[in-house]
């Protein structure tokens, strides 16, 4: 049991700090005023969710989103841009699992890229009204400035993000069947 625990753990710190290198350069590579939404970072944190569990999953996406700023810090950290990250790490789970057919991945992608979006959308906005102190309006406006590009740039993310996490998932399938010594079926 300790072995089995021990090698989760190994799994999410590895996936963790893929994801993490991921971010930064994305976030290098992307000016910081268009990034609207690469999230690729997503996809190891979706793998960690889908394979170990939204626990481990959500912790992950926590660390991948703290460690990752303080890493490449652009600002002041706020954890509630940390929900987004942690949302790819809690939702796959409750929709799809390491085997699952490419629909039921692309789904659990679609279903979280909506509420991750939907969360950095709410976090720019209370961003924006509780810390800098902008009118509801203004922060309104501000925070729904890069909404129409987030849509836009949805399906291609939906499908990158599922084809490569199905393929991932699928490839490392026996390699999983080992890692956790379950009996094969």
């Amino acid at each position: 049991m300790v072995k089995k625990e021990i090698r989760k753990l190994t799994l999410a710190a590895t996936l963790t700090a893929f994801s993490i290198v991921l971010d930064i350069l994305f976030k290098t590579i992307v000016p910081s005023n268009l990034s609207f939404g690469f999230p690729f970072y997503a996809i190891p944190l979706v793998i960690g969710s889908i394979v170990l569990g939204p626990i481990y999953g959500g912790v992950m996406g926590f660390l991948s989103d703290a460690i990752g700023f303080f890493a490449a810090p652009k600002g002041d950290y706020n954890f509630i841009f940390a929900l987004q990250a942690i949302s790819w790490g809690i939702v796959p789970f409750l929709i799809a699992r390491r085997n699952s057919k490419i629909w039921r991945v692309s789904l659990a992608i679609l279903v979280t890229h909506i509420i991750a979006s939907t969360l950095s959308t709410f976090a720019d906005f209370m961003f924006q009204y509780l810390t800098l102190g902008k009118d509801y309006e203004q922060a309104l406006m501000i925070a729904g400035l890069n909404v129409p590009l987030r849509l836009m740039m949805m399906p291609v993310n939906i499908v990158i993000i599922s084809f490569i996490t199905y393929q991932v998932n699928m490839r490392l399938e026996p390699l999983y069947v080992e890692f956790f010594h379950e009996a094969r079926a």
